[in-house]
């Protein structure tokens, strides 16, 4: 069972890598608005900081905010978060037309529209609760152990919601169903996906902050994780959502 398992991961894991590079072209130009949803929060000046090639608010500076400036995180927050469904809508639609070989223009004209709007909402959702969540620990003892756990438990219901909404056409109520069985059924698969995401961004913060003097580091890590290690990332956890059917490519 085990080794079944382990083999099941690999076997994904080649198949993502695969994907990528043979859509590289592809992925890497629907990455782009990805790129823009990160940089946002920053030229807008933004109580932001950066941390495995995110973009995070930084809770010490609540009380400090003005509402003008709600006003303006709410308004390149809800900009960002629009961007980042579209390019992981786009992305999905890569790999749904080369697992079903439908041609990408077809695929992106009839269905980016709705599949965009869809995910967008799903994740505003999700990205209310985890502000709450941050509301409700700031300035408790141990928020900064409870806030990491109760953020991914918070999570896991969305994780496969985007594949689910693009490769089977379900409804967002109905994705955030198959997101939860398919989660815990799968749960070394997304275990896999954790620790692999982990490690890329891990790395690529550790050599280029290594090697590249601030604030130019800042810049090329956030473009290498917008550009190259979060579509990967999409391709990756699309493709281990594929794997719920029996036979892979």
């Amino acid at each position: 069972m085990i080794l079944e398992k382990v083999t099941l991961m690999f076997k994904v894991l080649k198949y993502s890598v695969s994907a990528y590079f043979k859509n590289i072209t592809l992925i890497s130009f629907f990455s782009i608005p990805m790129l823009f949803a990160l940089l946002i929060p920053l030229f807008i000046q933004t109580p932001v900081y950066l941390a495995l090639g995110g973009v995070f608010l930084r809770t010490g500076s609540i009380p400090d905010i003005t509402s003008w400036d709600i006003g303006i995180m709410v308004f390149s927050f809800l900009v960002s978060l629009f961007l980042i469904s579209f390019a992981m809508v786009n992305i999905n639609l890569v790999i749904k037309s080369m697992r079903t070989s439908v041609l990408i223009t077809h695929e992106v004209i009839s269905g980016i529209g709705k599949y965009t709007i869809n995910v967008f909402w799903l994740f505003l959702t999700l990205q209310m609760i985890i502000f709450i969540l941050q509301f409700l620990l700031f300035g408790t003892q141990h928020a900064s152990i409870l806030y990491p756990i109760l953020t991914m438990l918070a999570a896991l219901p969305f994780f496969y919601t985007p594949s689910a909404l693009v490769i089977d056409d379900y409804r967002p109520w109905r994705a955030i169903q198959k997101s939860v069985s398919y989660s815990l059924s799968k749960l070394p698969l997304f275990v896999m996906w954790l620790v692999v995401g982990f490690l890329m961004l891990a790395l690529n913060e550790l050599v280029f902050y290594a090697l590249i003097p601030q604030p130019y580091s800042t810049y090329v890590v956030l473009f290498i994780n917008s550009v190259i290690i979060m579509p990967f990332l999409i391709v990756l956890s699309t493709q281990v959502y594929l794997s719920k059917y029996t036979i892979l490519p």
